[in-house]
């Protein structure tokens, strides 16, 4: 089915003007919070959602390599799920940049120049859920493509010092320092801004798992991951909750109240810190976002779109 088609099921539209050209960026099986950011991409008619691009979480890996194909698969269970089968899915990168001038190929890679290359008066915003890994290489293979993306990195320590265990940034630091080396637009949501997205088990319960065979797989693998993963003293983790911190991307495109700053990027430390750089050149960097605005927006759509049709 096309896409078109289960958008229609939400019952209105955008203005054309209001459209925007996004690739999503992500690493769907790292944890249980990606597979809702993808839906929620899908579900906006605000975007005009190019392609997905599977990316690699090797800081889990236990065999070298094999994370971006676990990315793929699950992108492509949820795309079945969705009932949605003309969303090109492509490949990214299977491991980190090994420095960052490094410039790796990659089916995704070659996409996202492509897509930027394409004679459209429109930025070509990227949602990186992940690993910048995919965005660096295409930026270090065509650096001609800088000036007509927008880079959302949903990534990052707290300002000003930063985090060495900020999970995004950790999976490929020289892909995040080749970013920042670059031309391109780039829009930071850290860590604590990402972290606003909080929701509850019964929450999820009551407004995912009633939309269709999508709705139960969403809510279930969640609880199966909660339970793999709980431990008392992480923080995103109560015993009754859970983040859906790759929400963001969808936040920033979607509300016009989120706050923002710019400043210089950091420099990344090797310890994945920031400190200050007088010679970086101005981001945005996000200090807040409406998580009422972004949570109920991707409950609705849910609802519309499978609540009736699949129940």
């Amino acid at each position: 089915m096309k896409r078109s088609e289960i958008l229609q099921r939400l019952g209105y539209t955008v203005p054309a003007g209001a459209v925007r050209r996004v690739i999503v960026d992500t690493d769907a099986k790292n944890e249980a919070d990606d597979q809702y950011a993808i839906l929620h991409h899908l579900l906006t008619p605000m975007f005009d959602v190019r392609g997905i691009i599977a990316t690699h979480f090797e800081s889990k890996a236990q065999t070298p390599g094999e994370t971006m194909e676990m990315s793929y698969r699950e992108a492509q269970k949820l795309l079945a799920l969705a009932q949605i089968d003309d969303v090109p899915l492509l490949r990214g990168c299977p491991l980190p940049l090994a420095s960052p001038a490094d410039a790796p190929d990659s089916e995704g890679v070659r996409f996202l120049i492509e897509e930027a290359r394409k004679p459209d008066d429109r930025p070509l915003y990227i949602a990186v859920q992940g690993a910048m890994t995919n965005v660096a290489a295409a930026l270090n293979r065509a650096p001609d493509i800088a000036d007509k993306i927008v880079v959302l990195w949903n990534g990052g320590g707290p300002y000003p010092e930063g985090s060495e265990g900020e999970f995004n940034l950790l999976q490929d630091a020289d892909a995040c320092r080749a970013l920042l080396a670059s031309r391109a637009e780039v829009w930071q949501i850290p860590q604590n801004v990402y972290g606003m997205l909080e929701v509850s088990l019964a929450e999820l319960a009551a407004r995912v798992r009633p939309c269709g065979a999508l709705g139960e797989y969403l809510f279930a693998q969640l609880r199966e991951e909660y339970d793999r993963e709980f431990y008392p003293g992480i923080t995103f983790r109560s015993g009754e909750n859970w983040t859906l911190g790759d929400n963001t991307t969808i936040a920033v495109l979607l509300s016009t109240g989120a706050r923002w700053h710019m400043q210089r990027a950091p420099r990344i430390l090797p310890d994945r810190r920031y400190a200050e750089d007088p010679a970086g050149r101005p981001i945005r960097v996000y200090d807040w976002l409406s998580a009422r605005l972004t949570l109920e927006d991707l409950f609705a759509k849910l609802n519309l779109a499978y609540g009736e049709q699949d129940a």
